[in-house]
């Protein structure tokens, strides 16, 4: 594992084989604008032939490089790790066969942008100050498609970026927003076809016309998924057009990430007996599977298979609870949002026919950042000692017997953690800290924690995690444990649960929420609505609470009981609203939040909302709500179970 520096400008220099089809000398110098005053990256690489003038020998081809991550994909649900008999993955299985599944695959964080950050720099995101969502990632980090342009490689981006996205939530009534200077084309890549639902940004058409004016605005209402493989299959036409260039691809899924979509064929080859969030995830997974399979296929009409190194990535767990995606990360312990195995263990497949031996499970830890160490050393490029990660194919070809990894490191808001397999440390803020054998997935777990019994082995591995904490930025340990955090760990057995007396409300009012056009009360683990019978024909029961403060966007996650379905709606105001308005309101269908499915509502708002309201359908009989939860940006969130107290 090396430190981090400057990457503001780097020189190499390498080796003759590094060029193919030339001789002499060859200088390249690739410079990269950020458009900011004294802010200019510039990455220059230059060859030199070896010898006084001759030709040098032609070093071994440089292998073409694709990256697939995928968002809040759960440990799980790849049939290859045989954790479930629901999940069925054939396209990512054979990817198995042919490579290697890597049983301890990690990432740096359980949340998006960081982990990206990470995957697509090969550096720990906290020494460029990537600490969460919202931070967007300088232009001046040097990214992996920088680095390879130097070794004459084409780069391509399918799908999520995520990494120019700023939080202006301090800013009253403001939004998140991109910033375009922070967009791919700036970081590196040549051809981008970037978005996660609906809305692309792109540089050449789906049919790899070239847009004169882009980047250019693209719509297409299609699975995401789909539209994802498709750009991804739109570059590697691209490249067969010119066989003899390397190429770069990175291909970011979003998905099975929320909010979720039924598409077919998949959705209808899922189980039926299953929760709707399951079959929406499955169905997802199937069509990512399937676009793995399609892709496998282009590159085999191209000629490229053996040519061509695959990573397939988790960006980080599957969130659960009242945030779940469907996703499920068993048997590992904890969720997105954690430090615990849950949150940052991962599907993690490697293939490379023809030079990786196919059909290894590989045991070692192993983590994200060694993607960039090892697509820069198969490049010919010289070794940076800025990167964090450590080059996999030696390990993988039986060259190198030993472990890619003595010490690996996580720091996360108000967590942070080490592990020297078998043993991790978790600090969750100025908390006692947690000492884990983390040898079986149900190793994390309040009855074995073995700092007591092991102290000097905690007090070591503490002592490298405070050294390391002091060399990100901003430096240090965390201090203060995030109450929705403490909440997860607890809900997960991982520390003891706290208990928080029920929220103070107005007189009538339960946990907060209080009703109009009718009354509530507890019953069967449920907040029981009774409509007013002296209330107009037209007047619907709702609920509402008050005395909220928390950043929009929000989802808002409903679960209940209900005779009879229909149309209900949320809305919502904020502190710069004294009162509801009718844009405020997003309708859903009450009957998809029956029994432990829940329905998820995901409400536009800007700003910081502070009141919200649940409307009843018209004429609706035994309505009953089991809970509700209000997740914002970042992870904050407030959530209430009915069933749990009075």
């Amino acid at each position: 594992m090396s430190g981090g520096g400057s990457q503001h400008s780097a020189v190499a220099t390498v080796a003759r084989p590094w060029w193919r089809g030339q001789g002499g000398r060859a200088h390249l110098c690739a410079r990269w604008a950020t458009g900011k005053k004294g802010m200019g990256k510039v990455l220059c690489l230059v060859a030199v032939a070896l010898g006084s003038g001759g030709i040098a020998a032609a070093g071994p081809p440089k292998p073409n490089i694709l990256v697939i991550y995928t968002d809040d994909h759960g440990w799980a649900d790849i049939g290859a790790q045989g954790a479930d008999g629901d999940v069925r993955t054939p396209n990512i299985d054979r990817l198995v066969a042919d490579g290697v599944l890597f049983k301890r695959g990690y990432v740096t964080a359980p949340q998006c942008t960081p982990s990206r950050a990470a995957v697509i720099t090969g550096r720990y995101q906290q020494r460029f100050g990537v600490e969460h969502n919202g931070i967007p990632m300088r232009q001046d980090v040097v990214t992996l498609p920088e680095r390879l342009k130097g070794a004459g490689y084409v780069s391509g981006i399918s799908g999520k970026w995520h990494l120019d996205v700023e939080d202006q939530r301090k800013a009253q009534g403001a939004k998140n927003r991109a910033l375009p200077e922070l967009a791919p084309q700036h970081q590196g890549f040549d051809e981008y076809f970037t978005g996660a639902r609906r809305d692309y940004v792109a540089s050449h058409a789906l049919d790899g016309t070239p847009f004169p004016d882009a980047p250019r605005q693209v719509r297409d209402e299609r699975c995401r998924v789909v539209v994802q493989t498709e750009a991804a299959l739109s570059f590697l036409e691209r490249r067969a057009k010119s066989p003899g260039q390397p190429w770069f691809l990175y291909l970011a899924y979003m998905a099975p990430h929320v909010p979720l979509e039924s598409p077919e064929p998949w959705f209808s080859k899922t189980p039926g007996h299953l929760p709707l969030e399951r079959r929406q995830a499955l169905a997802l997974i199937g069509a990512i599977d399937d676009g793995v399979g399609r892709i496998r296929g282009a590159l085999r009409a191209m000629g490229d298979e053996q040519d061509t190194l695959i990573f397939l990535i988790g960006d980080n767990g599957a969130p659960l609870g009242n945030a779940w995606d469907g996703s499920i990360n068993l048997p590992m312990v904890g969720q997105k949002g954690m430090l615990s195995e849950g949150g940052i263990r991962v599907p993690f497949v490697a293939a490379w026919p023809g030079r990786i031996p196919g059909g290894q499970v590989y045991e070692h830890p192993v983590i994200s950042l060694d993607v960039a160490a090892t697509a820069v050393a198969m490049a010919g490029l010289p070794r940076d000692g800025a990167l964090d990660g450590v080059d996999l194919i030696p390990f993988l070809t039986g060259q190198n017997k030993g472990a890619p990894h003595e010490t690996l490191y996580w720091r996360w808001m108000s967590q942070a953690a080490i592990q020297e397999f078998p043993y991790k440390l978790i600090a969750l803020g100025e908390r006692e800290r947690l000492l884990f054998d983390i040898t079986a997935p149900d190793g994390e777990n309040i009855g074995r924690n073995l700092a007591a019994k092991n102290p000097d082995v905690a007090a070591r591995l503490e002592g490298k995690l405070k050294a390391w904490c002091d060399t990100l930025r901003p430096p240090g340990m965390p201090t203060s444990f995030d109450a929705h955090h403490e909440g997860l760990f607890g809900e997960h057995g991982i520390i003891a649960k706290t208990e928080r007396p029920p929220s103070s409300g107005p007189e009538g009012s339960i946990q907060g929420w209080v009703c109009r056009n009718g009354t509530i009360a507890i019953g069967d683990g449920a907040l029981v609505i009774t409509p007013d019978a002296k209330a107009g024909a037209n007047a619907r029961p709702f609920l509402a609470c008050a005395a909220l403060d928390m950043p929009g966007p929000v989802v808002a996650t409903v679960r209940a009981r209900v005779q009879d379905g229909g149309q209900g709606s949320l809305s919502w105001r904020t502190k710069q609203q004294p009162d509801f308005v009718p844009e405020n309101t997003v309708a859903f269908d009450w009957s998809q939040a029956q029994g432990t499915s829940g329905v998820r509502v995901e409400l536009p708002v800007q700003g910081r909302l502070i009141h919200v309201r649940i409307t009843a359908p018209k004429g609706a009989r035994g309505l009953a709500i089991q809970s509700v939860e209000l997740q914002g940006k970042d992870g904050e969130a407030r959530a209430w179970d009915f069933g749990s107290r009075p």
